[in-house]
């Protein structure tokens, strides 16, 4: 009896059921660590949008099914072949997991030249589907050995119930712990290489040089991670890089031509998006066209006001505050930001810095505010919940006597019918508020959109001054900025319609496809690392 259990075989030459249950629950978590990271690794070059993730989950979803399938078909074989079926497809799907971060960077530099929803599906199906597919074929085998000695609906149940507890753990390990601490590459070789170890030692093949293999698959991307803690070139120097649930940020110092000024820039990027752009030598000189129109609209608030940014980013707008000696409080859902603003683009965080959803604190705050900013827009990424009606509904409640919110938004692509820009003015009027429009480059509607709302007059501002410097051409009171968006729709964003998503699919990709044209393909030029 002894024996037996030492050999951890059944009679019947099956491995052992805790075995396989072990393999099974691996298996699961690296299915998940593969999702995870292939929804990660998109971001650099295609965002984080409803596409990005729609097209990750319809590709795990589909190779999972067809692995379940081939899975099925192979567990009609003798045990014997099931047996070196199971090894062989762990063997190569783990490999690929591990091989993962090396063959996604490649995969997605040469589909750069694409379109955009064509180079996101084909990159996901070059380097997300083959290791999901293999792994979807795990379970059913693993169920056939093991309803050798075992009723088949008892041992499918086991099976999927194991596997889908390692997806949930591994799922909630990798996503708050592993990708903020150590970044993408290395989980994907941890969780391959641990189901490719145990594949060996518990199924036992007799071709020992596989342990070596083990190595060679390893070595890739211990270099690609290696490399990519030290990304600098004469050009680029990139001084943070950390990934995070909500997303990757880079902040990147390089030397540009700004209209005939050579300079160095620094930049904070979220998942490639220039989210703040300022000159590193003065730190309170941004390149964004939007932020002269937040000092002009800062400057006109009177001492001992009050202000709500929502949106702290590099800490533009906040150091705008700052200047004026404006008390402000600034809410920032990635809890990474306020520590990075003050260290790498000058705030000194005078206000009151919240980590925390805008929607959420402005349901729980009891403060009133002059002015509220909402700079939560982020390239392809609109929060429509902080641009509902049931939210200016709320806001309400938040405004002193005539407060003002402003907003900035993208302007109207020349193929767009501006429905998105449209539909917010509505809303905002529908809510209760009078609204002026502002255009960065008046009386055109293809720069910045500003939106300045009060339920008191919002003509007070209008002598509020937007300055010209050598990279905006434009200056002169606030009111010589007005515009106006005819044929006002009759739909509205509410919390149960966020219909932003829709009339701004064309700009999602149209986002994505400019920085692929000329930002990423900068990177790939000096041959710098997107992700690590």
């Amino acid at each position: 009896m002894k024996d037996n259990k030492k050999d951890a075989r059944s009679t019947t030459g099956i491995p052992a059921l805790q075995k396989l249950l072990m393999l099974s629950f691996i298996e699961g978590s690296c299915v998940m660590v593969a999702e995870l990271a292939g929804g990660k690794m998109l971001a650099p070059f295609y965002g984080t949008s409803l596409y990005v993730w729609a097209s990750t989950l319809s590709i795990t979803l589909g190779a999972l099914t067809i692995g379940y399938y081939l899975g099925g078909l192979l567990g009609n074989h003798e045990i014997e072949k099931r047996k070196k079926f199971l090894f062989l497809i762990i063997a190569c799907a783990s490999a690929l997991v591990i091989l993962m971060p090396v063959w996604a960077n490649y995969i997605m530099k040469q589909t750069l030249n694409l379109s955009f929803l064509k180079g996101l599906v084909i990159s996901q199906l070059g380097f997300l589907s083959l290791p999901v597919l293999g792994m979807g074929m795990v379970s059913p085998l693993i169920i056939s050995l093991i309803g050798e000695n075992s009723s088949s609906g008892k041992a499918a149940g086991s099976v999927y119930a194991i596997s889908t507890l390692g997806g949930v753990i591994a799922t909630l390990l990798t996503g708050f712990w592993l990708v903020p601490l150590i970044g993408i590459s290395i989980p994907c070789v941890v969780a391959g290489s641990l189901l490719f170890v145990l594949n060996i030692l518990f199924l036992r093949p007799g071709q020992k040089i596989l342990v070596l293999l083990v190595l060679l698959f390893i070595m890739p991307p211990v270099i690609y991670t290696k490399n990519a803690l030290n990304p600098s070139t004469e050009r680029f120097n990139i001084l943070y890089q950390k990934e995070g649930m909500l997303g990757q940020i880079k902040i990147v110092d390089f030397k540009t031509n700004a209209n005939g000024h050579p300079m160095t820039t620094r930049s904070l990027l979220v998942n490639h998006n220039w989210q703040t752009w300022i000159d590193k030598d003065n730190p309170s000189y941004s390149f964004l066209y939007y932020t002269r129109f937040t000092n002009a609209v800062i400057s006109c608030l009177p001492q001992g006001s009050n202000a709500l940014l929502i949106g702290l980013g590099g800490g533009t707008v906040a150091k705008q505050f700052e200047a004026h000696n404006i008390a402000y409080d600034a809410v920032e859902i990635d809890g990474r930001l306020p520590k990075l603003a003050k260290e790498y683009f000058g705030l000194k965080g005078t206000g009151n810095l919240i980590v925390d959803d805008g929607r959420h604190y402005i349901n729980i705050c009891k403060k009133k505010y002059n002015l509220i900013i909402i700079d939560a827009l982020l390239g392809e990424n609109v929060p429509s919940h902080l641009l509902s009606l049931e939210c200016f509904n709320s806001l309400k409640g938040l405004l002193a006597q005539n407060g003002k919110i402003f907003i900035e938004f993208d302007g109207i692509e020349d193929n767009e019918s501006g429905m998105a820009q449209r539909l917010l003015y509505h809303t905002i009027k529908t809510a209760g508020y009078n609204c002026q429009l502002f255009g960065s480059i008046a009386p055109k509607l293809d720069g910045d959109v500003m939106y300045l709302a009060s339920q008191g007059t919002v003509n007070d501002f209008d002598t509020a001054q937007v300055h010209k410097d050598f990279y905006f051409a434009y200056e002169g009171p606030l009111k010589n900025f007005k515009i106006s968006l005819d044929n006002e729709p009759s739909e509205l964003l509410t919390d149960n319609n966020p219909a932003l998503d829709f009339y701004l699919r064309q700009r999602m990709v149209n986002v994505r496809d400019e920085i692929l044209k000329k930002q990423n393909q900068s990177f790939l030029d000096d041959d710098m690392i997107f992700y690590y």
